[in-house]
C-alpha cells in the first residue's frame, strides 16, 4: 500500500509521519498495526500509534 503524506513535528524532537485513518482502517490489524516504512529507499519496521488524536509513524 502506498500513500502520500506529510512528515511533521512535534514538540523538540519528536518526529512522525502521518497516516490517514482510513489507511489505518484498510490495514485491518487495529490502531496499532505492524507496518514496513520506505523513505527514499531507507526501510524499517515500525507499527502505527495514536497521538494526539492523529494516527502517526516514528521517524527519526
Amino acid at each position: 500500500m502506498r500513500f502520500e503524506t506529510t512528515m511533521s513535528l512535534t514538540g523538540s524532537n519528536n518526529t512522525g509521519i502521518e497516516v490517514p485513518p482510513e489507511i489505518v482502517e484498510q490495514l485491518g490489524a487495529g490502531k496499532r498495526p505492524a507496518v514496513v516504512v520506505t523513505v527514499n529507499g531507507f526501510t524499517y519496521r515500525t507499527t502505527v500509534a495514536v497521538m494526539g488524536g492523529r494516527f502517526l509513524m516514528p521517524f527519526s
